[in-house]
């Protein structure tokens, strides 16, 4: 109980504390000071009301979304022909990255088959062995995510 009481008292003095005065003072040298407490000269920022969302009372729990708001009449458009076009380079250039990193891809595994070869004198429990294999493995990993990931461009398109 001694531990809630204090506790209690701090949640309580929040919502104070939210609402307190802020005052600006200017002292002798210029230099300004904002402060919630009242000084001789200092004049009251009024501030606007915390937003819904930020207030510690119990009221609406949904947050609201963002209204649709079209947009003005006087902004830019582009026909529909030439939106078409735009998508149809983007969807040529993914494409092309697409393939580009298959074929990194399918370079890395060459390179790792090679890699895993051990050179005249070399042991597997060698570092540098364990170290090229490691590296080649992460770059064959590095060219899939990255097919992954245009893969992904390419289906989110319209």
């Amino acid at each position: 109980m001694r531990i809630q009481t204090p506790l209690l008292f701090c949640v309580l003095l929040v919502p104070c504390i939210a609402q307190a005065e802020i005052y600006k003072y200017i002292d002798e040298n210029g230099q300004i000071t904002f402060t919630d407490v009242y000084k001789k000269g200092s004049k009251r920022i009024d501030l606007p009301p915390a937003p819904a969302s930020l207030s510690l009372g119990g009221g609406n729990k949904l947050q609201k979304r963002a209204s649709f708001q079209p947009s003005p009449s006087n902004f830019p458009r582009i026909d529909t022909a030439t939106q078409q076009k735009r998508d149809d380079i983007r969807r040529q250039v993914l494409q092309d990255e697409v393939t580009a990193e298959r074929k990194n891809a399918e370079e890395a595994r060459r390179q790792l088959t090679l890699g895993e070869r051990l050179q005249p004198g070399e042991k597997l429990s060698d570092s540098t062995y364990s170290n090229r294999v490691k590296k080649l493995r992460a770059t064959i990993s590095e060219h899939e995510q990255n097919v992954s990931a245009i893969q992904r461009e390419i289906n989110n398109l319209k």
